[in-house]
Order: C-alpha cells, then structure tokens, then sequence
C-alpha cells in the first residue's frame, strides 16, 4: 500500500472548484483528478503520468521498464538504455546525459557485460539486443518471450532463441508485416459486413464505411439490439414499441437485403432487454434483462425460456457467448462494476474485472486468443484481458472516444459509435493511438461484424437432436456449458429435472426456495435439492415490492405482500388461482406469517397505527382483526408457532446512537400475555424464522450485518452467520438440515 500525498482542491469546471475527497487525487496538471486506489497500480491514469510518479509512489522506486529499458528519474517514462549518455537529452531533466558519462566510464569497462554496458546518473548496467535481457548475474543475456506481450502476433506466436514467430489459425492468411492475420475470402464467400441497430433500423455496410443497404423502417418502433447466426444466413433483433417488444429475425440475401421476416413468440417479457447473444451452434439465445436484474436463456423456436442467473446482479448491461469454449460473459456496474465470466448453462460463475472498472456497456470476443474487450462510458476507456482475467491491457482512452455503443472485433480492428459526432468509428486493437471514423449514422445502438470466421462452427456437438429430435435428448431445453462437447439439459418453469438428467416432470411436495424481490416486483421459486436454479413455481409477476412472502402447503398457496401496492394477495405454486386477498387499511404490511392449524393468517402494519393483525386464510377481508396496536416502533418480520400457539415479531428502532433498543417480542396468537423475548444489541431485527423441530428461533439484524439465533427457552443466544442484510433486512428460511437466507 502507499501513504496518499496530500490532496488539494480539485477543478471540476473552469469556473467550479469543490474540494478533493479522500478517494481523489489532483494530477499535477491541476486539473485532472482520478481515484486514490489507482495510485501506484503500474498504469497511469493522469495525462502526465503523475500518479504513478517516484515522488508519489516512493515504495514504487523499482518500477520497471520492459527489457533493455530504464525510466526517467520521478516519471514512468521508459527510454532505451542505448539512449544513455549518447548526447541527446531523452528525460526531460536530463537524467540520461551529465558528466556523469565521463565520470563513471571506468566502472563500464569493469562489467565484462555479455553485450553492451550503459552508464546510469550513480552506476553502470548491462544490457542486450533485441529479444535478450540481462540475467540473474546482471551480465550474461537470456532469451525474452515476446509472445507473452500482448499484440505480438495477431493469432498464434512462437517464441525462439532471440526472436519469435507468428503465425494464423486455418481461414486466415499471414500479412506481409508477418504478424497480422486476415481471414480466407474464397470466390463463394461474402464480404465482412457491418450490421449496424440504428435508431428505427438496420444499417447494412462493408468494412470501409460505405453504404450496403437498409431495412426499411417500421413506424413507430425501433432497433435494441442484433446478432446473428453466419451458418444460418440470418439476423435476428429486438423491436421495441411503447410498451411491448418481439423477437424478430431475417434472411440475409448476398445484397445486404432482408428478403425474409419472421417473429419467434418468446416465452418472456422482452421489453426490458436492451442485448441478445446468439448461440450459434445451439441457436439458442440469451437475453439480458436490466430492469428484472437476470440473464435467461431461450430455445430457437423461443418455446422454453430458462432464468440463467439472477442473484448478484444488479442492473446487468452487456453480454457475449463463446459456445466453442462454452463460456458466456457479461457485465454489471449496480452495486460494484464488474466483467463476469460462467459456462453456458450459468454454471461456475466468476469475476474477471472488478478493479478500475466503472461502467462496462458493450463486450467483444476474440475466440481464437481468447481475448475479452470491453469499453467503460465513465472512464472513456476500451480494455481487454484473456478468459482468466489475466493479462489486462488498455487500448485507448480520452475524449476522442467518448460516449460510445457497441462493439465488435474482426482481424486487427475494433468497431465501435461515437454517438457524440453520430460515426462508425474503427480502433486498431494493438495501436490504440489508429482510431478512424468510416461513417456517419444515426444514432446506433448496437453493432456486429457479419462474416464466417468469428463464427467458428462444430462438425458435432452435445446439444444435436437425438433419434427422437429432442436436443441433446433433454426434454425441454439443452444448453451447451463448460465446452461445445458438454450439455446440461433445463426445464421450463413449473417442472425440475428428473434424475436422469434430461427429463423433466411436475414437482411433488420436495424442498424449494422462494424469494421476492423488486424492480420489476416478482417472487420466483428454486429447486435446493440441485445445484441447477430450475424455477420450481410459475413466478408471481406483476408486482411492485413484494416484501412479505409465507407458504401454506395443504393448499399450495404462497401469500404475499406487495407493499407499496398496499395489498395482500396470493397465487399456487402451478399459477393458478391469483387473487388480491386483503386491500383496504393496509399502510405498510412489512411481515406475514401463515398459522397452517387455525388456517390464519398473521401480519405486521408500520403504518402509522403501527398494528399485529390477523384474519381466516378464507374471506380474509371479512374475518380481519386487530390484535396488538401501538406501543411500536417499527414492527417487521413475523412468525407463528401454532403449535405451541405462540407468535413472535421483530421491532425496529431508528435510533443509531443506542444500538441496542431494537427487540423481538412474543404473545399468544390471540395476542394476550404479551412480552419482550430479546433485547439489547439488537436494532434492525428482521427475517425471523423458526427451526420447529430444534425450538430455535433465527434473525436477521441488518444494522449488525449477521444472523442470530436464540432457543425459544430463551436460553443460548449466539451469532449464527455474517451476512449481506444491509438495511432492509433479509429472509432467512429454516428447513430440516437446511439453512438459507437471501438478501432483499
């Protein structure tokens, strides 16, 4: 770590100036500024390079040049060590030339360097020819991989003894430059194509900018997002009007045309979905949704939709498939930026990128290097790293690529839109500095670089059509998942796979998790009994903030609270029977709980009355009673023990200053004999459930960030768990040797 310089106040405009915060660091142009945590990291983020000058990381007097190189005294600059004492000024305070260079000649003829001896401003240092550096005796030269730098080669690269050779994958051809690839064009083949999502339609162009053709636009509506399927001959988009949008797709004739449209009718909402990813070897597509906060998947007739990923995501932006390695990436920038990386099938998920990343809009793959680009719209920036995450390297940045969506990678070239000046702009993926504007747009939102070799197709794959036609012989839907050669079979909403792995059937009474959660208002339910997130329940849609949610088993009833819609309602687990149960006098319904001998139901109001009420499962708005009123904070989380016949509910304090007036009481289910059963360090209890079969009684307080849990003797009190609750608490669900929480 490093010790922040003192910080000054920072210009955020000519006229404005604020004062610098802890996290921000003034570059010593004084005008720019940029996040303490980028300091001393090996890449320079100010103009001059300041924040990663010797004077502000002194711990960092070590920084390293590549190979032959050395830096300029206090900067990051890197000259050749040749350039030492060779009389031209190089460092711009001189560094490299002084009487030094007469002083200290004796001591270079003392090195017996293997190659050549430069004189530094306070001693001498061997160096070598190209491809060589000095070894550990500071004198002999040995061999430098130069495959390990990025733009080596274009594609493939062999070290040697002093040099290195490139070469292409099969469909490409080495340039003359011996180091650049460019795919194979036969006679039979198309041109490269850019497909441009512009506005109210497609744009059609070949690689230098010029124009091919246009879709003719549909009134009204307008191009998401696109990709396509070369092996098909097809492009597919979404098409969004005001309140609905289709899957749409075409055929693309040699002369750029769409002479053939047709909508596959996908099992989901899709207006939320601003990128598609087309599995071209499967044709299944995936869909990022940023409102509902989930990846899903869907067959190529749009007949299955599975939810891939869902938890730990928030506000989900970019997304892209590589079904040859079998992985799928994509972005996030809510609670914490990020690239992530999964299989397929959602599986083995993790992060690639989760520092000095800020928001990721648009990804781009090379399949053959295995190479991740990304552009960040806050920091101006087009990165890149390799499937692991490794090997990060910035391609550009600055103003000249502001606002930019979309992007593409083909041969040596990324293609990106400046939606600031409205132009198809091409980057040079290995001189970043090579940026060319090709054409000019109207705004565009997405963009893919149409051609056979990005593509690369499988002569056999897990997911082919068995003798009975289904895919990979599952029964609803087959996703590839850790390679083209692996397949992991999923079903539709409602059923869970059976033990042979491919069929699916009804659920009968096994163990489930549900859940709800806002933006957009659901409550989904999942299998616990596999490590597969198959929906176990038809999810109840269509709300706003569901933050009350209990079971009722005999009936299949889940009951729920949508409190800012001020209703409790409910819906069977099959999707049937939805129904608003309770509508009037409910301010803040924040806990319900379901008495499954009595056939009542419990629940919390902080509202202003601040009550424990309770009515019959059935005509529930005839049968409403008022047990407790008052004498309240905020009442939260409650549960029921029928059969025992007692209840207990949890009560906030706001008061952060005495962290410990927080409680959990108890009282009959008629609410008689009531009384506090935990208090002091406890301010936000919430999430209370009980272990039925143990007599525990488990919480949540989300100011303390952990689960606790006490014996309903009032005996054993003890921290079971810390955990995510932040403030508004969490669910925690108890179910034989099960123990689960989600955060809400």
């Amino acid at each position: 770590s490093v010790d922040v310089p003192n910080f000054q106040s920072c210009p955020l405009l000519k006229a404005i100036v604020f004062k610098v915060p802890q996290w921000e660091f003034l570059c010593r142009d004084g005008v720019t500024c940029v996040s303490w945590h980028w300091l001393c990291d090996g890449e320079p983020d100010c103009p001059d390079g300041s924040d990663e000058s010797l004077d502000t990381c002194p711990e960092e007097s070590d920084f390293k040049c590549s190979p032959n190189f050395i830096s300029c005294i206090g900067t990051t600059k890197c000259i050749h060590l040749s350039q030492l004492c060779n009389g031209v000024y190089d460092c711009s305070d001189g560094y490299d030339e002084g009487v030094h260079c007469r002083e200290l000649l004796p001591r270079c003829q003392q090195m017996n360097c293997q190659y050549k001896c430069a004189i530094t401003r306070n001693s001498s240092r061997c160096y070598c020819r190209d491809g060589y550096e000095t070894g550990s005796d500071g004198r002999s030269c040995t061999d430098v991989n130069e495959c390990d730098t990025y733009g080596s080669c274009s594609q493939t690269c062999v070290n040697t003894d002093g040099s290195y050779s490139c070469s292409c994958v099969e469909g490409y051809v080495l340039q003359p430059d011996n180091k650049s690839c460019k795919a194979k064009t036969r006679p039979a083949d198309r041109a490269p194509l850019l497909l441009i999502a512009s506005s109210e339609k497609i744009e059609v162009l070949y690689l230098n900018g010029s124009h091919m053709s246009a879709r003719s636009p549909v009134k009204g509506s307008a191009v998401v997002t696109l990709d396509y399927s070369y092996r098909e001959d097809s492009l597919c988009w979404i098409e969004s009007r005001d309140v609905s949008s289709q899957l749409k797709c075409s055929r693309i004739s040699r002369a750029g045309t769409f002479p053939e449209e047709w909508t596959i009718n996908i099992a989901q909402y899709l207006h939320n979905v601003q990128q598609i990813a087309l599995d071209w070897i499967t044709g299944n597509f995936y869909f990022v949704d940023h409102v509902s906060d989930r990846i899903f998947v869907c067959s190529q007739n749009g007949s299955v939709c599975v939810t891939l990923i869902e938890l730990d995501l928030s506000n989900p932006k970019a997304i892209a498939v590589d079904p040859t390695s079998g992985k799928l990436f994509f972005t996030d920038y809510g609670n914490a930026a990020k690239v992530e990386r999964c299989d397929m099938d959602g599986m083995n998920r993790t992060w690639i990128v989760d520092s000095k990343i800020e928001q990721p809009t648009a990804l781009a793959l090379d399949l053959i290097n295995k190479y991740v680009y990304w552009l960040d719209i806050y920091l101006e920036s087009v990165e890149v790293v390799d499937y692991q995450g490794r090997r990060r390297q910035t391609i550009t940045k600055g103003r000249q690529i502001r606002h930019l969506c979309g992007l593409a990678v083909f041969e040596n070239y990324l293609y990106t839109f400046n939606s600031d000046n409205l132009s198809i702009l091409r980057i040079n993926r290995y001189n970043g500095t090579d940026v060319q504007a090709l054409a000019r747009l109207d705004n565009a939102k997405e963009i893919r670089v149409y051609q056979k070799r990005p593509q690369a197709a499988a002569r056999s794959h897990a997911c082919e059509a068995d003798p009975h036609g289904m895919p990979g012989g599952c029964s609803h839907i087959c996703l590839l998942s850790s390679s083209y050669k692996a397949r992991t079979c999923r079903c539709r909403t409602g059923f869970i796979l059976g033990s042979d792995g491919r069929s699916c059937k009804r659920p009968k009474n096994e163990l489930f998790l549900f859940y709800g959660k806002g933006r957009p208002g659901i409550i989904r339910g999942m299998d616990l009994n596999t490590k597969i997130s198959d929906e176990y329940m038809i999810p109840i849609e269509n709300l706003v903030n569901p933050r009350a949610l209990d079971f009722h088993a005999e009936t299949n009833y889940i009951y729920f609270a949508d409190t800012t819609s001020f209703l409790i309602g409910r819906q069977k687990i099959d999707g049937t029977e939805r129904e608003t149960i309770l509508k009037d006098d409910l301010d803040n319904v924040e806990g319900i709980a379901v008495d499954w001998i009595g056939n009542n139901l419990y629940w919390t109001n902080d509202g202003h009355r601040k009550t424990i009420a309770v009515a019959r499962l059935e005509k529930a708005a005839q049968s409403r009673k008022t047990l407790l009123e008052g004498d309240m904070s905020h009442p939260r989380g409650i549960v029921v023990d029928p059969v025992n016949g007692w209840m207990y509910w949890t009560d906030w304090e706001e008061d952060e200053i005495d962290a410990s007036v927080g409680r959990i009481e108890k009282a009959w289910m008629d609410g008689y004999s009531r009384q506090v059963f935990v208090t002091s360090k406890m301010l936000w209890p919430n999430g209370l459930t009980l272990d039925y079969r143990a007599n525990v009684l488990y919480w949540c307080d989300a100011y303390y960030d952990h689960i606790e849990r006490i014996y309903l003797n009032g005996t054993d009190r003890k921290v079971k768990e810390k955990c995510c609750c932040f403030a508004t608490g969490m669910i925690v669900v108890i179910f034989i040797s099960v123990f689960s929480w989600v955060c809400v």
